[in-house]
């Protein structure tokens, strides 16, 4: 309903060309905090190890809850595997206005059912990206649920949490892929941290998963792995 699941969409606006050429911001060094939300590319340990954790199959399906952009599924397909796509963000702020003008109750079962309705065990992987340390407690509960519902055993996650405190303003953006360990980060908006997690609070709320592997980069964003 809200946010419509896209198997291959090309946007042009903002988006890299297909063949990654176009004009690039200057990269940023890894590890360096911007008090203004800057366009750049960084390298990512936890993107590397997602791809690493994938099985040697050249049929794999992708969940992107980024939303899609034209560099995510270039690169997805061109390695012969099928990338689905969910701006869970964006449906967020649509079913929230569809709350505040009556069209709809507030229901978090309803809100995770609508835009995570995938078949069970249907994903190799899901891109989350930093999409869920911005849901309310009971979304986000339903949100963990619901990924592990559809995500096949032995599948991985690939999360990313800011590390400020809470109410701390942080810089969200849209996560392009250059390749296995670089990301081009394009600014979306910036808010304050709702809540702030730290590894233990994470090993709770992802355990009734296998595993949960973390990397922490300068940049204040802790990188999660976390294994079906």
């Amino acid at each position: 309903m809200l946010g419509e699941k896209i198997r291959s969409l090309f946007r042009p606006n903002g988006d890299l060309p297909p063949n990654g050429v176009g004009v690039y911001m200057p990269e940023i060094a890894p590890g360096v905090w911007t008090p203004e939300p800057v366009e750049r590319d960084r390298r990512s340990n936890g993107l590397r190890q997602f791809f690493e954790d994938l099985p040697l199959d050249n049929r794999l399906r992708i969940l992107d809850l980024g939303g899609a952009t034209q560099a995510n599924v270039n690169f997805i397909a061109l390695r012969g595997h099928k990338l689905y796509a969910e701006d869970l963000l964006l449906s967020l702020e649509e079913f929230k206005s569809l709350v505040r003008q009556g069209g709809v109750r507030a229901s978090a079962g309803r809100f995770i059912r609508e835009n995570l309705d995938f078949p069970r065990e249907q994903f190799d992987g899901v891109l989350v990206w930093d999409t869920l340390e911005f849901l309310d407690e009971e979304t986000l509960a339903a949100a963990v649920v619901q990924l592990h519902a559809i995500l096949k055993p032995g599948g991985t996650l690939l999360t990313f949490f800011h590390t400020h405190a809470k109410g701390e303003p942080v810089h969200v953006y849209r996560y392009q892929i250059r390749d296995y360990q670089t990301l081009h980060l394009q600014p979306r908006f910036s808010q304050p941290l709702p809540r702030a997690f730290n590894n233990r609070n994470l090993e709770r709320l992802f355990s009734n998963f296998r595993s949960v592997k973390f990397f922490l980069a300068k940049d204040n964003l802790r990188e999660v792995i976390v294994t079906r």
